[in-house]
């Protein structure tokens, strides 16, 4: 499974020399992070030569994903519309997440969450 961000090092992590020539042949990647993370032609041409048996997306190496992208022909390929970081309480949460955020905003209080991308 996929699931790195997209910082300066993590582009094309994921490539057939790292990843796919070492999966079986009947593994299945899957990709819930950072699409640029992913190599996508090598994961194409791993998908198409039976490298791997198959992935599922829910991000992609550009997005919106085109509708002339071959990953949508290849029968191998589950691909969700980048929604893979949902569950029946993500609304709540969120919505949660702000007013105390927004709290913490109004009274000089450093805000949860926050991620130093260096």
């Amino acid at each position: 499974m996929g699931v790195l961000p997209k910082v300066g090092d993590t582009g094309h992590f994921f490539n057939t020399e790292s990843t796919f020539s070492k999966m079986k042949k009947t593994g299945v990647f899957m990709n819930i992070g950072r699409g640029p993370t992913v190599k996508e032609a090598d994961l194409i041409a791993s998908l198409k030569d039976g490298t791997i048996a198959g992935a599922v997306l829910d991000v992609f190496e550009k997005e919106p994903l085109t509708a002339e992208n071959e990953l949508w022909t290849l029968p191998n390929v589950l691909i969700t519309p980048h929604c893979a970081q949902q569950d029946k309480d993500f609304m709540s949460d969120c919505i949660v997440q702000f007013v105390d955020n927004l709290d913490n905003f109004v009274g000089g209080k450093p805000l949860l969450n926050q991620l130093d991308k260096k």
